[in-house]
Formats: structure tokens, C-alpha cells, sequence
């Protein structure tokens, strides 16, 4: 079956993440994303076929649309999975010649507070034939907000390849790691606050991501920033953290937080909704409501190690292949 994956935003992050273990693991997979992005050049080096579009020159830029409509005949998919709001958005302007599942890696235009963004996410979802959460928590949010008034939807976790994480290496004695876009809705900056409490008591933060927030970061002399990174290189750089911060003012899902419980790297995380799914409501892991640098700093010198009953949740719950078997069935649905 040949399934067209379309992501706009192909930048290292954990949608990209994803639909490269989809193309992994499907027989005919085709690919369209951002041009001259990571996600393309990791796909074309698994020989996949792969279609490129600049989706990000206006939101508003419906020849996109005109586009992208083309790039699908071309292709000729017998299914199309689109991932991320920007990419749903656009193809609901199309006309889909085959059946359309549409998994929603976090519902942006709600967190912006107006009504554009919001109307933006119901017209995303409007061309679904299927809508797949990654959390139980959005899935409620589309509900409030009444985005889901016919679409058909479930909620699928994100997994992870667990054989393809590096190995755990031993602790690095008070480094600190942040893994993510450096960019507001991952709260980057609260991190120089953190720091300015831990750095004279020997702590040291790495910045495992690149984002617009890096220059600001590099100021701190207890900060270093690696800049963007594949994901093989960043799960490098988680794999010997004592500790990984994930003070986030909102997510989706949250996938640094498996990655780092299958690396066995204790997390002090923002509470969230998602983060308290994930986590078992703060079992597996420090989760912290205020944004206050105290209560993070004194979390992190507490030192509270979870890692391995959060390992054993990894592998029982997030592997990739538990995740995949459960898209498998959407697409034998489509393909009846």
C-alpha cells in the first residue's frame, strides 16, 4: 500500500522523529516535507521517494494548496497520513483522491488564544478521515473546544525503537541536559534562572537543540548549547545526563521524556497533563506545577532516581513496535 507521509515542519523535533520510524516501517512509503530539511535528507538516504514544498512562506499562502495538490496526483498515494496542523491545514484545502489519517502532534492553534488559530485547527481535522491523538489530554482539549463534532478519532501513544537508542553510559556527575527546540513553548529561557541557582554549586546545563533563543543561552557561563543535532547525536548527548529538565509550558506528548526514561536518565519535568500520563502522575519522574527556579533547583540536588521502574514502563507501554502495530490496523482499514 502506498502511503504518502506529509509533514511541513522537517526540522529535528519529535514529529520529525516519528514520521521517520513511519517510513522505516512501511512497505511503499512516499514522503512529503519541508525542502532543504533534515527530515528530507534523512529520508532520501533510506532511498524512500520523497516530494519537497516550502510550506512556511505565509500561513495564508494558499498556492500551497495548488501545490500540494499537484505533488499528490503525481505521487498517486492510496492513503495519506499527514502529521502537524500546518500540513493538515493546507491539504483540507485539497481533494484527496484517496482516504486522509490525520495524527495531531499538539493542537497549536489552540494554545495561541485567538480565534484564527483555533478555527485553523477544526478546518486541519475537517479533512480526516481518521484523527489520531497522542495523548488522552488533547484528545479532551479537541473535545472542549469542539473540534471533533463527526471525526472519527482514537488516541495512539508515540513509541520509540528501543534497539536503536545508544547505550546508557555512566552519569556525568552534575551535568544537567535539556533536549529540544530552543523555543518558547519549551521555556528555554526559565533554564538561565535554574542555573544562575545551581552553576556555583557546580552544576553544569547542556542545550541539546538549536532554536532562536541561542545566543541568550550561550551567555550563561554555566550553559553550553550544542546547536541543531540529528537524533542519533542528541540521544548521544542524553545518554550519560544525570538528570534531564523538561520545564515545557505546554506539550502534546512529550517524547524526550521516553527517550530519557529508556535511557534511564531521571527527569524533573513541567506538570503537565501529558507529562503526568506519561509518568504516572510523578512515579516515574519529579513533576513540578509552579515555574519556580527554587522548586527545580532543589528537585535536581534532591537527586530523586526512578530510572529503573520508569525503564520498565518504557518498554511495556512506548515501544515502537506497539505503537506501529495499532496504525497498521488503521491503514488495513483504509485499504478494504
Amino acid at each position: 500500500m502506498k502511503i504518502l507521509q506529509i509533514v511541513a515542519d522537517g526540522d529535528p523535533g519529535g514529529g520529525t522523529t516519528f514520521v521517520l520510524e513511519m517510513i522505516k516501517s512501511l512497505d511503499q512509503p512516499l514522503l512529503l516535507t519541508q525542502k532543504d530539511s533534515y527530515a528530507l535528507r534523512q529520508a532520501r538516504s533510506l532511498g524512500i521517494e520523497c516530494y519537497e514544498l516550502d510550506f512556511f512562506t505565509s500561513r495564508l499562502d494558499f498556492s500551497i494548496c495548488w501545490r500540494m495538490q499537484k505533488i499528490i496526483k503525481r505521487a498517486n498515494p492510496e492513503c495519506i497520513h499527514v502529521h502537524g496542523s500546518r500540513a493538515a491545514f493546507f491539504l483540507s484545502f485539497c481533494r484527496p483522491p484517496c482516504p486522509v489519517l490525520y495524527t495531531i502532534h499538539g493542537l497549536h492553534g489552540l494554545y495561541n488564544g485567538n480565534l484564527l488559530g483555533r478555527w485553523g485547527e477544526r478546518q486541519a481535522i475537517r479533512c480526516a478521515d481518521r484523527v489520531v491523538f497522542v495523548s488522552k489530554w488533547e484528545e479532551s482539549l479537541a473535545k472542549k473546544k469542539r473540534l471533533l463534532p463527526r471525526a472519527n478519532h482514537q488516541v495512539i501513544y508515540n513509541g520509540i525503537a528501543l534497539n536503536d537508542l545508544p547505550e546508557r553510559r555512566a552519569p556525568t556527575p552534575k551535568l544537567l541536559g535539556f533536549l529540544g527546540r530552543l523555543i518558547t513553548q519549551k521555556d528555554p529561557l526559565f533554564m538561565l534562572d535554574v542555573m544562575e541557582l545551581l552553576g556555583p554549586r557546580g552544576y553544569q546545563l547542556k542545550m541539546i537543540g538549536g532554536g532562536e533563543f541561542e545566543e541568550q543561552m550561550k551567555r550563561s557561563p554555566y550553559i553550553t548549547v550544542t546547536g541543531k543535532l540529528s537524533r542519533k547525536a542528541a540521544l548521544e548527548e542524553l545518554s550519560h545526563l544525570s538528570a534531564v529538565v523538561v520545564p515545557s509550558s505546554w506539550e502534546a506528548f512529550g517524547l524526550v521524556l521516553i527517550e530519557a526514561m529508556a535511557l534511564g536518565v531521571p527527569i524533573i519535568a513541567s506538570k503537565l497533563p501529558p507529562f503526568e500520563e506519561i509518568l504516572l502522575s510523578g512515579e516515574l519522574g519529579v513533576l513540578i506545577e509552579e515555574k519556580d527556579p527554587q522548586k527545580y533547583a532543589d528537585a535536581i540536588v534532591e537527586g530523586v532516581d526512578n530510572s529503573q521502574a520508569a525503564e520498565r514502563h518504557v518498554q511495556e507501554n512506548f515501544s515502537w513496535e506497539a505503537c506501529f502495530t495499532r496504525y497498521q490496523s488503521i491503514f488495513r482499514e483504509f485499504n478494504r
